[in-house]
């Protein structure tokens, strides 16, 4: 249950118009007073296993790499 609504939130944020060309790992768990867009709640780790799953099922795409990966939904 908890993976799923990290999934959800995680496709939330990435929906937003402020995820366009796509989001740090950082900018999923850490959303600043300035910024709209929604946060991933959760453990680090929990939410890692989730982008990687979401990854290898082909929901999204990443580029770079370590923690210069950028996310984002593919299309």
């Amino acid at each position: 249950m908890i993976r799923e609504t990290i999934r959800e939130q995680i496709l939330a944020a990435l929906k937003h118009s402020e995820a366009e060309d796509g989001l740090y790992f950082n900018n999923l768990i850490v959303v600043h007073e300035e910024e709209e867009r929604p946060i991933v709640e959760g453990a680090e780790a929990d939410v890692q296993k989730v982008l990687d799953a979401m990854v290898e099922a082909g929901e999204l795409s990443v580029v770079g790499e370590g923690s210069q990966k950028i996310y984002s939904l593919t299309v």
